[in-house]
């Protein structure tokens, strides 16, 4: 057997499979059969003489070798994946058009701050825009990629994450000064409220406060599509936010234009994940948007919770990395075993 402990390809190989713990999910990821992947890792450790996984046990485990291994090879991997995308094209070099699907809340406030860093960076690649596609959208191929909240199940979507959305009940200090503080869910019901209501997410129907969980009972709701013109109706002090993402309000929490209510309650945070199909993943130009999209979507609202820390308390964060790149089919595949 070929020894290729200095082969970087079967580096990867290895870190693929050990960070799905499955032959079966490594081999699908990678498009390779399960026996290559198989041999690859034998091939390694015979060029290093020790052992990379324990391959007796069920599931897969790494040896302490293997470990150090992972995180060693790791940043060698990124740096020479790195160097080679410099390599093989500049900027000047990628061209051509993304049609991108984002939440009509997010493309009116917050999107173009994004395009234009990237314009800057990628000049001759052009992004359209287009609104609200869900999962089934994007896996028919009416969008190149697109930005979801929950993590997709379709088959065969190549997705990354980007962070989470954080929703939060607030409402205007005129109007705490008025109508008073709802302090627990129950009070909403002697207040007007606005909830959101459309394609991005499902209804808000329960708020949590760490594992307490209660169902809502409100009379006087106004349901809306539009984030952003609930976001002025509660400025104006017509109401109380149900539900209001942090990505809308985070400065008119800074500025004191909003204040948190019923300290502790909101709804549950969800993760959101940038989604391409299998297809699309091939064009270089889609992974390379994808993959600073993400990155950069992830340290923004990373942002936006760090600014209001000190205002309303949140659920601590997911340890989770907007590098790695995941295959529905894999995961689903992953998990039954």
């Amino acid at each position: 057997m070929t020894n290729r402990v200095d082969d970087l390809r079967a580096w990867q190989i290895f870190i693929t499979y050990a960070k799905t713990g499955s032959l079966s999910a490594c081999a699908e990821i990678l498009e390779l059969e399960p026996s290559s992947v198989s041999r690859t890792i034998a091939a390694l450790e015979k060029g290093i003489g020790q052992e990379l996984v324990l391959h007796n046990s069920r599931p897969m485990q790494l040896t302490e070798v293997g470990i150090r291994a992972v995180k060693r090879i790791e940043p060698i991997l990124r740096a020479h994946r790195k160097f080679l995308d410099t390599l093989a094209s500049d900027s000047a070099a990628l061209q051509g058009h993304i049609r991108l699907s984002v939440a009509p809340g997010f493309a009116t406030r917050r999107l173009m701050p994004f395009l234009t860093e990237f314009a800057n960076i990628y000049p001759k690649i052009d992004i359209d825009v287009v609104i609200g596609l869900k999962e089934h959208d994007i896996a028919m191929g009416r969008c190149d990629l697109g930005v979801l909240t929950g993590e997709p199940t379709l088959p065969d979507l190549v997705y990354m994450y980007r962070g989470r959305n954080v929703y939060l009940p607030v409402a205007s200090p005129q109007y705490v000064s008025t109508r008073g503080m709802p302090i627990h869910p129950s009070d909403l019901r002697e207040h007007t409220v606005y909830a959101y209501s459309g394609p991005v997410r499902q209804e808000t129907k329960t708020l949590c406060r760490g594992n307490e969980e209660i169902s809502l009972n409100l009379e006087r709701v106004v349901r809306m599509a539009d984030i952003t013109t609930i976001r002025q109706a509660v400025l104006a002090g017509n109401g109380v936010g149900l539900d209001i993402p942090l990505v809308q309000i985070w400065e008119d929490l800074v500025a004191g234009r909003l204040v948190p209510v019923m300290p502790g309650w909101m709804r549950r945070p969800e993760d959101c994940f940038i989604v391409c199909s299998k297809d699309n993943w091939h064009f270089r130009r889609v992974r390379i948007f994808q993959q600073w999209f993400a990155k950069r979507m992830k340290e923004t609202f990373d942002g936006y919770e760090d600014a209001v820390a000190g205002i309303v308390g949140l659920p601590a964060r997911k340890d989770c990395s907007s590098e790695d790149v995941f295959n529905t089919s894999v995961r689903k595949s992953s998990s039954k075993k």
